[in-house]
Order: C-alpha cells, then structure tokens, then sequence
C-alpha cells in the first residue's frame, strides 16, 4: 500500500523555473555554495535536495525511486521548494504528438509512462509510473516555453513499483425507473440505479478486489425478482433484447444492483448520468443522485426509529450512506412531465471497509428516468 505524500525540500540547480507538478531528478550540475553531498546539499543548517529537470542519464533508469514530483508551486532557479516521492502524486503528462507518438492516445488508466530527457513531465512509452487518470486535478494546459508544441496537463500517477490499481467501472445503457427514497431503513432495490444491464458487465480490476450483486433469473420465480435469492458474485449479466426500456422483463433484469468492496482503501468515486422527471409537479430540488457508499458496519436494525435523512438537503446520515450528491444546474418545479434529459455528474473521495457497498441511488422527492449511467471507482490508498 502506497502512503500518503511526504513533502520534501529541494533546491532547483537547474537553468529554468521548474513549473507546477513538473518531474524532477538529481541535478548534475556543480552548486555554486553550499557544501555539497552528491544529490544533497546542505544550507542554513538544513538539507536540501539538489534537483533539476529530469537529465538523460536519470531518464535511462526509468526508476520512480530516482524521479521526484514538483509540488502545486513554480520553483525558479536557486530558490527553494516543496517536492514529493514515492507516492500518488499529480504530475504533468505529455498530450501531444509533436514527437511523432500520439501521448493523449496512448495514455489511458492503468497504462505506463516515464521520464524523458529535458522534458517537463511524464510520457507515453516509459515504465516508471503509472496512470491514473485526470479527474479532479487542475485543467491548466502546461507548455514549454522553449518546445512551444509540447503540450501538458496534470494527472494522477503512481509508481510502478507500487501495488496494482484497484478499480472499477460500470455502463446502464437501457432506460430505467429510479424510486426516491422514503422512510427508514434500508434503500429498496427500486431506489438504486442498476449499475450495468444488457449486454454490459462492470469491469473489475479484480474479484479479490470487488464482486457485484446480481438477479439470476435461474432460481428467481417467474415474473417480479426474488431478492433473496440475489448472491454476490461475477456471473453472466442478462443479455439485452430489442425494446429494452421499461419492461417489466427489463425491470426484472436489471443486472448489477451494488457493487461489493472486498479491498478496504481510499476510493476516488464519480458518475454521469442522463436524467428527466416523469411526474408533474415534482421538485428536483435538493440532491437528486447520490453515488454513495454503504456502510457495511452499520446497524440499521438498532436505528430504526432514527430518521437517516435529512429533509432539507436530502443527504443520508454518513456514518450510514457517504458519497456525492448532484443535481440538474436549471432544477425547478416542474408543473408538467419533462420531455428532454439533462446531464448531472459528481466526484468525491471516500474511504470504504471491506463488506462496504457501492451504489446509486435517488434521493429526489419523485420518480426520475434514467437513460444512461456511468459509475465508476478508483483506489487512491
């Protein structure tokens, strides 16, 4: 397991400001004061690190151990600054293809990347890191004042050597009712979102690291499913037909309903989903979607005369149902049935337990139509 980032102190000996999230590597150069200690120099009494960006030697090793990560701050040159190591971290990643590789192709989560001579960030066809992905880090577009046509923006990395990444994603592509949640007690199965039917399945980065919860039409009685006989596992997911929407063979397949945490960690979790009201009159107000996690060490059961949510926001009580909440941006009260779908997504980090479930689930005031739904989670510890 990966631990969170130890700052370190450095002094930039290189000819140029080193930028925000820049990759660095032990300077090569002689300091002009200061004794000094190979990559390490001492000043006032303290020691610094005597970095620069990454030189060609350094960038041969392809090894994390000898690379370091530039903190949120411009460093100019002989001034000092912050940097980390060894951790997941955000850095600059190549998205250009001057070079004559496609960088914004080939990066994809889980693919690796490396350092390169001379070169602000991280590249496609390296192995000293691996990627993560660009949600939540800053959209500033980084380019090099003396390559112009090499372009950056910032992502989340984690060296190679660190153990695999934890993940996973689900797709809905039929239309689905979604109840909101009323009362105490335990969110039915008509008030989650199914998290992937059809033909789709979720992908998992692996069933010791999740499982899924499932309808199997094989010990269910025919017509409404019998949740009871509902398992956790990885079987075969429905196969979708023509006309799926809301069917009653639909409703009954809804394929994915949770998703297991077999690996307790720090997950960064999100959604996108296309949503409309199919009531008059109802009030989108407050929180209509919230992909939450549900916490395993809970007891429902002692708190049953507690009430779990809150009327004004629509939140669950965290010790019970923790996440993130959206909602439409022109929410209103809507006096007739919406004939058009608006797009709502959201991200946050939440810490989960093994036994922990993840899922969707509307916490509106009325009924919404679900046209298509992406979830997914990622293990950030």
């Amino acid at each position: 397991m990966i631990s969170a980032p130890r700052w370190l102190s450095f002094v930039n000996r290189g000819s140029q400001e080193i930028p925000p999230f820049a990759v660095m590597s032990p300077a090569t150069i002689a300091a002009r004061s200061s004794t000094k200690l190979g990559a390490i120099e001492t000043a006032d009494q303290d020691a610094l690190l005597r970095l620069a960006l990454v030189d060609a030697p350094h960038a041969a090793f392809q090894d994390a151990a000898l690379l370091f990560v530039n903190g949120p701050q411009a460093v100019p040159p002989a001034t000092r600054g912050s940097c980390s190591q060894g951790a997941i971290v955000q850095a600059l990643i190549r998205q250009d293809a001057s070079d004559g590789v496609d960088h914004q192709a080939l990066v994809r989560p889980d693919s690796l990347l490396g350092a390169a001579g001379d070169c602000l960030g991280l590249i496609a066809g390296g192995s000293a890191f691996r990627f993560l992905g660009f949600d939540g880090c800053p959209t500033t577009d980084y380019r090099d004042r003396r390559q112009p046509q090499q372009r950056f923006r910032v992502g989340w990395v984690t060296p190679s050597f660190s153990a695999p990444t934890r993940y996973f994603k689900t797709e809905e592509r039929r239309r689905q009712y979604v109840y909101p949640y009323a009362g105490v007690g335990l969110i039915l199965e008509s008030n989650r979102a199914s998290l992937a039917g059809g033909a789709t399945r979720p992908q998992l980065s692996s069933i010791v690291d999740f499982a899924y919860r499932t309808y199997d039409a094989a010990v269910a009685p025919e017509g409404a499913p019998d949740y009871s006989q509902v398992n956790w596992g990885t079987p075969n997911l429905p196969p979708s037909r023509d006309g799926d929407t809301q069917t009653a063979i639909a409703a009954a397949e809804k394929g994915a309903l949770q998703i297991l945490c077999n690996n307790a960690g720090v997950y960064q979790l999100g959604f996108t989903a296309s949503i409309k009201a199919v009531q008059a009159g109802v009030d989108l107000r407050g929180m209509t979607l919230g992909f939450l996690v549900e916490r395993n060490s809970f007891d429902v059961g002692a708190a049953h005369d507690i009430d779990l949510i809150d009327d004004e926001s629509g939140i669950f009580l965290p010790a019970w149902q923790e996440g993130v909440y959206t909602r439409p941006e022109n929410w209103a009260q809507f006096e007739e049935i919406d004939s058009y779908f608006v797009n709502v997504s959201g991200s946050t980090i939440v810490a989960a337990e093994k036994g922990d479930r993840f899922q969707l689930v509307n916490a509106a005031t009325g009924v919404l139509e679900i046209r298509y739904l992406n979830c997914w989670a990622t293990a950030l510890m």
